[in-house]
């Protein structure tokens, strides 16, 4: 799929975005047509992962996940677009017997409620200054209230290392200075919404077959606030392509947080009377698995 944009001084490209402030990460959306000027005979490449399970009758549930990656690559310069999100709603059935034993009806009541839901966005630029070393500005967002947080966004700024490049397989490592803004469905009293940190992170790209490729990406993220509130995301992914537009993925993601968002919950005293709410820690980890249909344009 080719994108023509408008053309740009390139010198926007090469001198301001050095001075990208990490607030406003809408910025790295203007560069992006700026560095058509680099390369006029490039391309934009787009794929797509498309994953729907339905169920009915005795139990009913749906889920829906969507996710869309866009890269372009010039001779010094690389741009990346993802967006996706997770999507379940399950359906409780309560029956209800009313009558005798020789002569009832039943009563059905349904109750619909989303069991998981989680979005995300991400915009990153790299540079390269050197054949091995990159520097790179990073904007994500996140939202995922089952794991206590409505919106989390991380602007990053680091250094990134190409340590193999072949035809068969990529590694990198980067390092960065994070700026993170989180808003929490039950806050911490006790916690900031904002703070600094550090990121490290590696990706490892491997070519097992003609049509299969295996990815590992692994990203740890630390409060400079706190030292043990200290952030994991690992994906590994198995994609084979069926034709040159058509394939399959198969992807399985863990997040841990040392320090996870709150729970409110109940309370209640040793008789059994209400007595307020707590503030209880969240799960530490949580596990993604997806099987997808990839388009690629």
């Amino acid at each position: 799929m080719k994108v023509r944009a408008s053309t740009i001084i390139e010198m926007a490209a090469r001198h301001r975005l050095r001075a990208l402030p990490l607030t406003t990460p809408a910025v790295l959306l203007l560069a992006v047509p700026a560095l058509h000027a680099q390369e006029s005979n490039g391309r934009w490449n787009a794929s797509s992962e498309f994953s729907f399970v339905r169920t009915g009758g005795n139990a009913e549930s749906s889920t829906f996940g969507l996710a869309t990656t866009v890269t372009r690559s010039w001779d010094r310069t690389e741009v990346k677009l993802e967006a996706g999100g997770i999507r379940t709603r399950s359906t409780r059935v309560r029956r209800t017997a009313v009558g005798s034993e020789s002569d009832y009806r039943i009563d059905e009541a349904s109750e619909s409620n989303l069991s998981a839901e989680k979005y995300e966005a991400l915009v990153r630029l790299d540079r390269r200054f050197s054949p091995r070393t990159s520097f790179y500005v990073q904007s994500g967002w996140k939202r995922d209230t089952f794991a206590g947080f409505r919106h989390r966004l991380i602007n990053v700024l680091g250094l990134s290392n190409q340590w193999v490049r072949s035809s068969s397989q990529r590694f990198r490592t980067a390092y960065g200075l994070t700026y993170t803004v989180q808003s929490d469905v039950d806050p911490d009293p006790d916690a900031s919404s904002r703070f600094l940190g550090l990121r490290v992170s590696s990706d490892y790209r491997r070519e097992m077959t003609d049509n299969t490729e295996w990815r590992s990406n692994l990203v740890l993220d630390g409060n400079g606030d706190d030292a043990s509130d200290v952030r994991a995301n690992w994906t590994n992914s198995i994609s084979v392509s069926m034709n040159e537009h058509l394939g399959l993925k198969t992807s399985f993601r863990t997040t841990f947080d040392n320090e996870p968002s709150l729970r409110r919950v109940p309370l209640r005293s040793p008789e059994g009377e209400k007595a307020g709410t707590v503030l209880v820690p969240r799960d530490r980890l949580d596990r993604v698995f997806t099987i997808a249909l990839v388009v690629t344009f």
